[in-house]
């Protein structure tokens, strides 16, 4: 009985820690951007966010392959509170949130991969120093990875002022682009359109955001209840 026991516990650490609480997938328009440099890649089809009990995740899914091709640049604008830069981002490239961008996301998947957070407040400032390299994050649970199809990053919720457990709804909006400093949202997930017409031009995600939700106390509360009643009938069968 004992042995059975500590198995049906080991999973229920496992059901609170690492499993997804809340799951959501938003899908965008395939072949819709002004070019198709590098077969796709640069080509949302969709985004999965998920959250477990310590992280918020997106998973960007894409036309072409990011590792054969590994030269695009992988971004997210979140707004999640009031106030916010409605006119810039953390990378200082011509893409903004109208209602107010609080965090971004850049990243990239060449040289290692690496993915960087910004925080506004009256100006933009990089949390956490260095973001996270090939070396070893610098950001505790702050990560990057991505596969022929994909390309997926995780930060924990703590990191953008977010618990899970509270309920909290934030729009966001994911964007690829180029290696340019000036290079725009090539594509844009809200916008089911073409975004631009050029690597320069500006975009605004304003008219075309996503809305997400970080679960409230009681998913927490139904899954270690539901873990629990399996060690309990466990121990019972025995």
């Amino acid at each position: 009985m004992k042995k059975s026991l500590s198995v049906f516990s080991t999973l229920a650490v496992l059901a609170l820690g690492g499993m997804s609480l809340t799951a959501a997938t938003y899908s965008d328009s395939v072949g819709e951007n002004f070019t198709g440099a590098g077969g796709g890649i640069l080509d949302i089809t969709s985004v999965e966010v998920n959250t477990t009990a310590t992280d918020l995740i997106f998973k960007i899914n894409l036309a072409g392959d990011p590792v054969g091709t590994d030269w695009g640049k992988y971004m997210i604008g979140i707004d999640s509170v009031a106030g916010g830069d409605t006119a810039g981002n953390g990378w200082g490239r011509p893409i903004s949130l109208g209602s107010g961008m609080d965090y971004w996301f850049g990243s990239w998947v060449d040289s290692g991969n690496a993915v960087q957070v910004f925080g506004y407040s009256g100006s933009w400032s990089q949390i956490g120093g260095a973001g996270t390299f090939a070396g070893g994050p610098a950001v505790p649970g702050l990560a990057i990875g991505k596969n022929t199809s994909s390309v997926t990053i995780t930060a924990p919720l703590s990191l953008l002022g977010l618990v899970s457990g509270s309920q909290i709804p934030f729009t966001f909006d994911v964007y690829t682009s180029g290696g340019g400093n000036t290079d725009s949202a090539v594509d844009a997930l809200g916008n089911p359109s073409q975004s631009i017409a050029d690597w320069g031009n500006p975009y605004s995600s304003a008219g075309h955001v996503n809305t997400f939700t970080v679960p409230e106390p009681s998913a927490l509360a139904l899954v270690g209840l539901g873990s629990l009643a399996l060690v309990r009938r466990s121990s019972r069968r025995k």
